[in-house]
């Protein structure tokens, strides 16, 4: 038997606000896992603490809640590894931050990474923090499993780990991540006996809830793992995979409804990379949910791809509970949506967007992307047409972002479109949050053109809540 230490660290402070609190899935898919396997393991959200600190206006300091909190685990626990998720860029530097303190306190006991961010740049990170023992990259549950016992063991056969990244001789190495669990079924549901529940719930009061139910916090649901899609721009297949898994329908509901009756948890976000893909599978997690009398709400915000999206399914998903929703539309541009690889068809759009309007307790907001490299002023003009066509009322308005190891970023960096040193990458906390700036300059754009247009359309529709954080 041996013992893990799960750390959820903190975010930047400009990127703390009040609000939305957010359990950490990772983490518990972990714990769960690993106790499966005869293992014990401990769990510090530092995020959610973090959060809470600010909702009482009173300041959060990591040295002193090292001190009271982490510390007093590592004496009491004695753990033979701590693992630290660093979910996205943003995290990287807060990561460090607690790393250095156990390092610097517990030098002997190895740390171990994982999450997207350091599963795009494992050689990158271990070439320049020492700090750091290890790095997962991908789906993590058997590669922890198998890390921890050859740690416990005293073991260093490192190299047969599937998609471990470590040192040896000095030199970092990186194996391939090539296995993924394919019966999902198999694995346990998230450790919630790890986490209080009730220390993450927040002000609903002001969320869209038209049948009145209880919220308090929204809990995930990831129902299926990785998309066969591959657009060009995707790096989600390198954390969960180029294959599509799905747990069975009864699989996923039985999880619903273990949270409905245990916590009370009326609330639920399905969190899947593309959660209709399988058509009857997405039917049939509705019909068990209403055969199963599980009154309840939820929400997409990961996005719904327009292609697997029809009245029927709107229907179904409305009647077991959907109230909010993400459309990916992405282009109002089919020349940039077929070099993408996001193949939806002009016609398609309205047909989904015709039957969305047909459910009055659906809300829904709009993704795009611009600043792909093949931009250009017409492009622009024709996603700008779209919106008003459809007569949005919300949408988020990215810019593309060339994540290592995507086909978007080989062709930023074959033709030089990436005006920043794309080798420190890895330290960039805003990768996935572009905010003001984009990544690429098209080939016939300046980025300023880009900036411009995005605060036009933010203008037009009156989203000043986007607005405030550009201008």
């Amino acid at each position: 038997m041996a013992k893990v230490f799960l750390i959820n660290p903190g975010s930047p402070e400009r990127y703390v606000t009040a609000g939305e609190r957010y359990i950490a899935l990772g983490p518990l898919y972990l714990s769960s896992y690993l106790k499966k396997n005869g293992h014990q393991t401990r769990f510090v959200d530092i995020n959610n603490e973090q959060i809470a600190r600010f909702d009482k206006k009173e300041a959060f300091e990591l040295q002193g809640f090292y001190a009271k909190r982490i510390k007093k685990i590592v004496d009491d626990f004695q753990p033979d590894l701590i693992g630290v998720s660093v979910h996205y860029s943003g995290r990287f530097r807060p990561a460090l931050e607690v790393i250095e303190l156990l390092k610097k306190e517990y030098p002997r006991i190895p740390i171990v990474i994982g999450g997207i961010h350091p599963t795009i740049f494992p050689q990158s990170i271990l070439e320049e923090y020492p700090i750091i023992d290890f790095i997962i990259q991908g789906e993590g549950e058997v590669s922890l499993t198998q890390l921890v016992e050859t740690v416990a063991g005293g073991k260093s056969a490192y190299a047969d780990i599937d998609g471990l990244a470590y040192r040896t001789d000095g030199k970092v190495v990186v194996n391939p991540k090539t296995n993924f669990i394919e019966k999902m079924d198999e694995i346990p549901f998230p450790d919630y006996d790890l986490i209080d529940l009730k220390e993450y719930y927040f002000d609903t009061s002001k969320w869209f809830n038209p049948k009145g139910l209880p919220i308090h916090v929204s809990v995930f649901i990831l129902s299926s793992r990785s998309c066969p899609r591959r657009c060009t721009y995707c790096s989600m297949f390198m954390a969960h995979g180029p294959t599509y898994r799905a747990r069975s329908a009864e699989n996923v509901v039985d999880e619903i409804e273990y949270l409905y009756h245990r916590f009370n948890q009326r609330y639920f976000s399905f969190m899947d990379d593309n959660f209709t893909l399988n058509k009857p599978r997405a039917l049939k997690i509705c019909q068990e949910i209403a055969d199963r009398k599980l009154d309840i709400q939820f929400d997409t915000p990961n996005g719904l791809d327009l292609n697997t999206l029809d009245e029927d399914v709107l229907r179904a998903l409305v009647g077991a509970g959907l109230i909010r929703t993400c459309l990916a539309v992405e282009s109002g541009s089919p020349e940039i949506r077929k070099s993408i690889h996001k193949r939806i068809k002009q016609e398609k759009i309205y047909e989904v967007f015709e039957a969305v309007k047909k459910f009055p307790t659906l809300v829904y907001n709009v993704f795009f992307i611009i600043g792909f490299p093949n931009e250009t002023f017409e492009t622009l003009e024709e996603t700008y047409r779209l919106i008003k066509k459809l007569e949005l009322k919300s949408a988020v308005l990215s810019f593309a972002t060339p994540f290592p190891g995507t086909k978007l970023y080989e062709e930023c960096v074959a033709n030089h479109l990436i005006e920043m040193d794309y080798s420190k990458f890895h330290n960039f906390e805003n990768l996935y949050y572009a905010h003001k700036d984009p990544f690429i300059k098209p080939y016939k754009l300046d980025k300023k053109d880009l900036v411009d247009f995005r605060l036009k359309v933010y203008k037009e529709l009156n989203l000043t809540r986007y607005l405030k954080n550009l201008v």
